[in-house]
């Protein structure tokens, strides 16, 4: 039968592979095979479609976790100017880092569940006792002549969440190596409650099924003062493995740890803020024709009305 393959495994098992074109309505041209094409931004190139449709194992090794990252941070909805949070339920994140950096996050909620990074501190081999002046909002000069502003929301965050393995007695730092580093910012009047680490997976599908489902009217966003973090958004990859090692091994899922240092801050945060289970719909259907139609129309519209302004 056309899309249904049968193999057996080293094992003796029987393993079926049963492809879209089994099913005669989903084959090309047909109008069902358009509605799931329309579904995946890069169409039959896109990794995901490789994947998940066409059963291509290896398909999203390598390949970005936000594919789309480079034309959203330019739409003026998801990236947008620093301002001043008035109102805004605030919040802290830290990942800790030594000659990998720390990063603390500064994050808003509004009254209709909008949440926006406001402010970051990003920087490697600084002093627990320093991060701490720095989060409770002191400007901050090291001896090797790095500055550091300090936390302009100091004071204000209902809680701070922490990567979890800041209680353990073995994380490195520079201020007392037999101390944990939760007891040493607790000793300079900071305190954390204990953040989850992991779940990339869940987090970046909560960004794209929930937080940026209309990335024209986003629930997630950034000022753009927060560089390091928006760089590390556009940076996270999937590891890469053969085919036959995902095939054979059921290979889970994961991204190259590397250059996620915010990514690891922002994802604590989210997983204490998930996404109703009943969220509003975008106003068209996400990657169809008239969608991007109006995410043109509504960017242009966008830049005028700012030229206007600024003019």
């Amino acid at each position: 039968m056309k899309g249904i393959t049968t193999r057996i495994t080293t094992g003796g098992l029987c393993v079926g592979r049963v492809h879209y074109e089994s099913d005669p309505a989903k084959c090309p041209g047909e109008p069902l095979y358009e509605d799931l094409l329309a579904g995946f931004p890069l169409h039959e190139r896109d990794p995901r479609w490789l994947k998940e449709m066409e059963i291509q194992y290896e398909a999203l090794g390598g390949q970005k976790l936000f594919p789309l990252w480079d034309r959203w941070q330019q739409n003026g909805r998801i990236v947008v100017p620093a301002f001043d949070a008035i109102g805004y339920r605030i919040y802290g994140s830290y990942d800790h880092g030594w000659r990998h950096p720390a990063c603390y996050l500064v994050h808003g909620v509004d009254f209709d569940g909008r949440i926006t990074t406001l402010w970051e501190f990003h920087a490697s081999e600084v002093p627990v006792s320093q991060i701490s002046r720095i989060i409770k909002g002191q400007d901050v000069k090291l001896g090797d002549g790095r500055s550091f502003q300090g936390n302009p929301y100091a004071g204000k965050e209902m809680f701070k969440i922490a990567d979890p393995q800041i209680w353990a007695q073995d994380q490195q730092n520079s201020d007392n190596p037999n101390k944990a580093t939760f007891d040493i910012f607790l000793s300079c009047g900071v305190v954390f409650q204990q953040g989850i680490h992991g779940a990339d997976l869940t987090v970046a599908e909560w960004l794209m099924g929930y937080f940026w489902l209309d990335p024209m009217n986003p629930m997630y966003r950034i000022t753009d003062n927060c560089r390091q973090l928006i760089r590390e958004i556009g940076m996270q990859r999937h590891k890469q493995f053969s085919a036959q090692v995902a095939r054979s091994r059921a290979q889970p899922e994961a991204l190259v740890d590397k250059d996620n240092d915010g990514w690891d801050s922002l994802k604590m945060f989210l997983v204490r803020f998930p996404p109703p289970l009943k969220h509003p719909k975008p106003t068209e259907p996400p990657n169809t024709f008239n969608w991007w139609r109006k995410v043109s129309k509504d960017t242009s519209e966008h830049r005028r009305t700012y030229r206007i302004e600024v003019s």
